[in-house]
Order: structure tokens, then sequence, then C-alpha cells
């Protein structure tokens, strides 16, 4: 397994680096925290994810207008 490039090596500020999975398309975002899924337990699906959006194209793609409950999965891992 190779291993993961930092933010730092890239010139970046540490982040949480987000996939979110759609029908279709594979979203990469970035949060300066954690992101915390908000999910509907009676239909078992995601209403929400919250975290503080990076929008900066650097770090990934930046959020218009998504609607999480179409969201299959969502991923995170911290790029320090």
């Amino acid at each position: 397994m190779t291993k993961s490039i930092t933010a730092t090596e890239q010139g970046l500020e540490p982040h949480w680096k987000i996939r979110v999975v759609l029908p279709g398309a594979l979203l990469h975002l970035a949060s300066r925290t954690e992101p915390d899924v908000i999910v509907d337990d009676y239909v078992n699906k995601i209403e929400f994810v919250d975290g503080d959006w990076i929008a900066d194209h650097a770090y990934g793609d930046t959020i218009g207008y998504l609607n999480w409950t179409q969201a299959i999965a969502v991923t995170w891992r911290y790029s320090p």
C-alpha cells in the first residue's frame, strides 16, 4: 500500500478529506472539522452532513448545492 500524501506536503493546511458517493458521482470535499453525519434512523438515510467546508479548489470540490438524501455513502480521513 502506498503512503498517502499529507496536506502539509502539498502546502495545504491540515484538514479532513471527505468523499461523498452519489448515484453516478463521487465528490471529494474538504472540511476544517471532522464531519457530522445526521441520519434519519426511521428510513436509514443520510439527512445532512455538517462540516466547516473549505471552498478552495486546491482542497477538492466546492459545495454549491447537494441533496444529501441522495448520498449512498460518506467517508472521511484526516490529512495532517
